[in-house]
């Protein structure tokens, strides 16, 4: 197991600019989590009700949605290197509209930067499957996109413990500084600049085989599920339901983090080498049991593992891009992900409305509901996403101990993304 999740030895395998991103994605998830988790809770100190919560977090994800496919043709026909640079830059000012917000709806215009800047996702799946190891892409996805989840493991440490002498307003500027240098670290990135092919692609690219449209809805479903539940109202939950305070929600906020790291990095290993969908599906049904535990515990030592589990649901995201970098030749290489980031995002809007209903009526119902969606897509996962990977060797896959899976694997070793 400690073989498994040796980060370290499986971020050195990178090749340098990978390791580059790697660390600034690191950086600016670091400062999102040290707010990220009383998000909601600042929201409600700024006069919000529930539904007006999930209604700030909706307006957000479409924005988020609405710059996908632009940002696919962009990648096409820019360096994606100047497209990262870019859109790290965008998440500056938001911090500080953030502090100086008066009322919530003031926080809306820097959330839809903060989320439009999200446009150079298609860029950064793109300039992960170029760079990536070919023969291990499922790995590279997983080892880059691993820096999200870990960045939020301690950031909500740090946050909880700055916030025994500041407010959570005060914690925008600890965000602005990360941001600000996790932005600095990609100038030294090597262009990337859009192949010929790619620059003469097609504005849209849609899903053409039952693969790719069960990967649309998977990846829909997920965020639709997950987000009825987090990052929204878990906080809410948590704060209003069982008297937590803002430090040990993110204390909690850390252990789920945890959780997304450590499944992000496990499930991109197994999925290196063997049958993706059914892998996807035995890492959903713990994720589903986390959902359903939060709200039969009563005690809040008892909901920390489900916490945990709760923590693994975003970590298919990175193994279904993956699938998609290496199934889908011949088309250009960030126009694939338009499409499929576009419908991600709309999940989120979608799961954030339906969260907010849910919570309003009854506040145990969105741990219901995002654990039957996690069991259904489970079992969607192990029925329809059957094919393999670029460069496996199914033949030598069996059951097997893990150090044989190790040998297997080389010894080496995930945003949203970066949200």
């Amino acid at each position: 197991m400690m073989n498994r999740l040796n980060l370290l030895s499986s971020v050195r395998i990178l090749p340098w600019d990978l390791r580059l991103l790697f660390l600034s994605l690191f950086l600016w998830t670091f400062g999102l989590g040290i707010y990220n988790y009383v998000w909601s809770i600042y929201l409600t100190e700024l006069h919000a009700n529930p539904e007006q919560v999930g209604l700030v977090s909706s307006i957000g994800f479409v924005a988020a949605a609405l710059s996908m496919i632009p940002g696919g043709v962009l990648a096409n026909k820019f360096d994606t290197k100047a497209l990262l640079i870019v859109g790290w830059a965008m998440s500056i000012p938001p911090a500080i509209m953030f502090y100086y917000s008066v009322t919530w709806p003031d926080v809306i215009p820097g959330l839809i930067i903060l989320q439009l800047s999200a446009f150079n996702l298609p860029a950064m799946n793109a300039f992960i499957g170029e760079l990536g190891d070919k023969t291990r892409i499922a790995s590279a996805f997983g080892t880059v996109y691993s820096a999200a989840p870990m960045g939020l493991i301690f950031s909500p440490a740090v946050g909880s413990l700055l916030l025994t002498w500041l407010s959570i307003r005060d914690l925008f500027w600890v965000t602005l500084v990360l941001w600000i240098v996790s932005t600095v670290i990609l100038f030294p990135l090597e262009r990337q600049p859009p192949r010929e092919k790619d620059s003469t692609a097609p504005l849209l690219e849609l899903p053409k085989t039952r693969q790719e449209l069960t990967i649309l809805l998977f990846l829909t479903g997920a965020t639709v599920a997950i987000s009825i539940t987090s990052p929204s109202f878990l906080p809410l939950y948590l704060h209003e339901q069982l008297s937590l305070t803002g430090s040990q929600v993110q204390l909690l906020g850390a252990v789920q983090s945890l959780g997304s790291a450590v499944f992000t990095i496990l499930l991109g290993r197994w999925a290196s080498t063997r049958v993706e969908g059914k892998t996807i599906a035995r890492v959903l049904l713990p994720v589903a049991a986390g959902a359903v535990g939060i709200s039969l515990s009563g005690s809040p030592f008892i909901i920390v593992p489900m916490v945990f589990l709760l923590g693994g649901a975003r970590s298919p995201s990175p193994v279904a891009y993956s699938i998609l970098s290496n199934s889908i030749r011949g088309r250009s290489r960030a126009g694939r992900f338009g499409i499929y980031l576009t419908f991600e995002q709309l999940g989120f809007v979608i799961g954030s409305f339906i969260g907010g209903l849910l919570y309003t009526w009854r506040p145990t119902s969105i741990f219901f509901a995002t654990f039957s969606l996690f069991v259904l897509l489970a079992v969607l996962s192990a029925l329809r996403i059957r094919e393999v990977g670029a460069g496996k060797n199914l033949s030598s896959i069996r059951p097997a101990k893990a150090s044989e899976t190790i040998q297997a694997q080389p010894s080496t070793f995930h945003e949203d993304p970066r949200d």
